[in-house]
C-alpha cells in the first residue's frame, strides 16, 4: 500500500542524517547518558534525574552510585522518535521511552540496533474529548480533529490503531474520515481550550492537566498498555556489559524504591517538571495535585511485556507506521544482574528540601 512508503520515513531520514555525523564509539567512556521524557510516565528517569541533580545518594545520583566507576549525564525528549535519534546518533546510551518508537528503531535497523533492557510503566495514557466537543460515540469522531504528541509516537500509534478499529480510514497522508495532528503535549492544553482540537491521545500528567484545565473528559484508557520502557544501544551495551547489567539492577531497586515511597517519589517528580518546564514556583502546588491524580493511573514495573510490544508491532503495521519488524524476542537483552533485593536504609537517598 501507498502509506507503508513511509514506514516512519521521519526517523529513518533523521537517523541517517545523524548516524553520517555521529562520533565513534568510546568502549572506554565512563560517562552514563540517560535520557528521559517530562512525562510522569517517565517516573523513574524523572526521579533518578532529581536525585542526580540533588546528588541525593550519597553525594551521587542513583545510577552513579549503582554502576560504580561511571557518572551520569541526563537528556531531556519531548517524544520517542527523537529519542531514538539520540540513541542512533550515539548522544545517548539508555533512555527511558515508549515502546512503539523503540520498535520502529528497531526494525529500521533490522534488528541490529536497540535492545530493552527492562519495562518501566504501564498505564497513565487516555484518550480524551474537549467539553464541548459533543461526542459521545465512536460515531462522532468522523470528521474531527485528535492530537497525539509526535508522530509514530506510543499514542499515535494507539489511537490510529483504535480508529481503525471502529471503522475509522485515517491515513498517515492524510484525508479520511478523521484528522490526527502531532502535537507537542505542552500545546495541547492551549488549542483544546481554543477549540482546535477535539480530543486528544496523550499520557500524564497531560491527561490529568487536560481534565482540570480544560474540562476534558476521558472516553478511552487502558491500565494494563504498554506506556514506557528501558531502552539502550547495542554499541553501548557490547562494551559495558557489566555497567549495562548494573543499570538493569539499579532501575529494578529504584522502581521498588518509588512503589515504597509513593510520597517521596511524588515530590522528586514534581521539583524535576517544574525544572524541565521552567514552571513558575506558584504552580508547584497544581502540579504536585496533578502528578498525584496521576500516580493512581500508572502501574510501575521492571518486566518487559512481549505479549504487549508484539500488539504494538501489529498496530503500526496495521497503520502504515511500521513494515516489517525482526522477532520482538531478539529485542530483550540477556544482563546477567542478580535479583532485585530489598531496600534497605543503604539505598535510601538523603534528604531534599525541594
Amino acid at each position: 500500500m501507498k502509506h507503508k512508503l513511509i514506514t516512519f520515513v521521519l526517523l529513518l531520514v533523521s537517523t541517517m542524517l545523524m548516524l553520517s555525523g555521529c562520533s565513534r564509539e568510546n568502549p572506554h567512556s565512563k560517562v552514563l547518558r540517560m535520557g528521559c521524557f517530562p512525562n510522569v510516565t517517565h517516573v523513574q528517569g524523572l526521579v533518578a534525574r532529581n536525585m542526580w541533580r540533588h546528588k541525593s545518594c550519597d553525594g551521587k545520583g542513583w545510577f552513579e552510585r549503582e554502576v560504580p566507576g561511571y557518572t551520569e549525564e541526563w537528556y531531556t525528549f519531548n517524544a520517542g522518535p527523537t529519542a531514538m535519534e539520540a540513541l542512533f546518533g550515539n548522544t545517548v546510551d539508555v533512555s527511558y521511552v515508549g515502546p512503539s518508537p523503540a520498535l520502529n528503531a528497531y526494525a529500521v535497523s533490522a534488528g541490529r540496533e536497540v535492545r530493552l533492557l527492562a519495562g518501566a510503566v504501564n498505564g497513565g495514557a487516555a484518550l480524551l474529548v474537549s467539553k464541548s466537543s459533543g461526542i459521545r460515540t465512536n460515531a462522532d469522531f468522523r470528521g474531527r480533529n485528535i492530537a497525539t504528541p509526535q508522530l509514530g509516537n506510543t499514542q499515535d500509534v494507539s489511537c490510529r490503531a483504535w480508529l481503525m478499529d471502529i471503522g475509522m480510514n485515517c491515513p498517515v497522508e492524510g484525508g479520511g474520515d478523521c484528522r490526527v495532528s502531532p502535537t507537542p503535549n505542552a500545546m495541547q492544553l492551549q488549542l483544546m481550550t481554543q477549540g482546535d482540537i477535539d480530543a486528544c491521545w496523550t499520557v500524564e500528567p497531560w491527561v490529568t492537566r487536560l481534565i482540570q484545565k480544560a474540562g476534558a473528559s476521558i472516553y478511552k484508557e487502558d491500565p494494563n498498555v504498554v506506556t514506557t520502557v528501558l531502552a539502550s544501544r547495542v554499541g553501548w551495551l557490547k562494551h559495558h556489559p557489566l555497567a549495562a547489567a548494573q543499570v538493569v539492577q539499579a532501575h529494578r531497586k529504584l522502581t521498588a524504591w518509588i512503589q515504597a515511597h509513593p510520597d517521596e517519589a511524588q515530590a522528586h517528580v514534581v521539583d524535576e517538571l517544574m525544572h524541565l518546564t521552567q514552571s513558575d514556583e506558584r504552580e508547584r502546588t497544581d502540579l504536585a495535585a496533578q502528578v498525584k491524580s496521576a500516580w493512581g493511573r500508572m502501574t510501575l514495573t521492571d518486566t518487559v511485556d512481549i505479549a504487549g510490544m508484539e500488539q504494538f508491532v501489529k498496530d503500526g503495521q496495521r497503520t502504515g507506521l511500521l513494515d516489517h519488524v525482526p522477532p520482538v524476542s531478539g529485542m530483550l537483552y540477556a544482563a546477567t544482574a542478580p535479583a532485585a533485593q530489598p531496600i534497605d536504609n543503604s539505598t535510601e537517598p538523603r534528604e531534599n528540601n525541594h
